[in-house]
């Protein structure tokens, strides 16, 4: 009898749940509900907020890095209610007839507040954006500048891809593309007088690979790094003034997240930072901005990929990895013990049929010698 009433209950869940094993086929009336791939979101929808009340006070207060670069650092925290989304750094870069934004931050209200705190320096307008990589908090500005100045945003062609439901071969909109796209974690999570305004707007124009341009009499070089921190990395350096904007492939004072990314693809963006004669640099999390901003990137990364190798060589099971790899020269950081055993794991999973590269067929080549 047991097994009877068993098998039954079995088929009546079986049945229950049909409408989201195959979602698919299922009529969607709410196509907001659904991400890229048309699967079920597994959030609640947030329903808009606008509000009466008085918008949020981020009080931004610029720093200058060099002559003609400004910009503004978040807290050292993840994203919550209380810092608004401010906890990543984003620049304004003074050219001669126009501000040029680099990443403009977690919401409409962020991005409204930084340009009047920039107008204060030098009363333009923003006519350009460039955004580093796809995380919401460096671009949810965006709507605020096109709306509001006729802004061009040029970026990573993943944003519109991931975001919007773009065509991933041409970028651009096809029947894919959603008029109301999903959610983000900061229209979802912020308080409504901090996101109120908040839209997600497309990006403009996207490359293929690096390209130097020169914008309101500034030049610059908008390098592709590729899969690094996220699925699609870029950083912008100014030649002239010695200055380099990498958002977040490059982390101080804090432990990286690197749920998006690959620790080799970090380690080529900071060989092509490297690369470059800079004097500054602007992470896209941390205060550190002199020639030493990029050493605990760089170290972070050398360690977890030597030694999730040396692990995985010794043959250590991947439900022990973490207690094995502890990276115990990161424990007074910021956010070390929240993502730095996930960013092990992940580490496993992507070097565990790792097979070296270029660099380390050199490094073995002049051992050899």
């Amino acid at each position: 009898m047991k097994i009877k009433i068993i098998i039954l209950l079995s088929i009546v869940a079986f049945v229950i749940s049909m409408p989201f094993i195959f979602n698919k086929s299922v009529t969607i009336t709410d196509p907001h509900k659904l991400d890229a791939d048309d699967n079920f979101i597994v959030y609640e929808w947030v329903e808009p907020r606008t509000g009466t009340n008085k918008e949020w006070d981020y009080n931004l207060k610029p720093v200058q890095v060099s002559d003609r670069v400004w910009c503004f650092f978040g807290a050292m925290e993840m994203p919550t209610k209380e810092n608004a989304g401010d906890m990543s750094n984003s620049c304004y870069i003074k050219g001669k007839d126009s501000w040029i934004a680099w990443d403009s931050g977690p919401s409409y209200i962020f991005a409204k507040q930084a340009h009047a705190a920039m107008k204060k320096i030098a009363d333009l307008p923003v006519k350009t954006v460039i955004v580093s990589h796809e995380h919401d908090d460096h671009w949810l500005g965006n709507n605020y500048y096109k709306e509001t100045q006729g802004a061009i945003v040029y970026g990573p062609k993943s944003v519109n891809v991931n975001y919007l439901g773009y065509d991933e071969h041409t970028g651009k909109p096809n029947e894919n593309t959603r008029d109301v796209p999903p959610q983000t974690r900061m229209i979802r999570a912020l308080y409504q007088n901090a996101i109120r305004g908040t839209k997600l707007a497309a990006v403009d124009e996207s490359f293929d690979k690096t390209t130097e341009f020169t914008l309101h009499g500034i030049k610059m070089e908008y390098v592709k790094v590729g899969y690094a921190h996220s699925e699609e990395d870029w950083f912008l350096y100014l030649p002239e003034d010695k200055v380099v904007l990498v958002a977040d492939v490059v982390m101080n004072g804090r432990v990286t997240s690197n749920r998006d990314g690959i620790v080799v693809g970090q380690l080529n963006a900071l060989k092509a930072i490297k690369a470059r004669d800079w004097n500054h640099l602007v992470p896209g999390h941390g205060f550190i901005t002199d020639k030493t901003a990029d050493d605990e990137s760089i170290q972070y990364f050398t360690l977890l990929k030597d030694r999730v190798l040396e692990g995985i060589e010794e043959e250590i099971h991947p439900d022990f990895i973490t207690k094995h790899v502890t990276l115990e020269e990161f424990r007074n950081k910021e956010l070390y013990y929240l993502l730095s055993p996930g960013n092990v794991f992940r580490s496993y999973e992507e070097l565990e049929m790792y097979e070296g590269d270029e660099e380390d067929e050199k490094e073995e080549e002049e051992e050899k010698e």
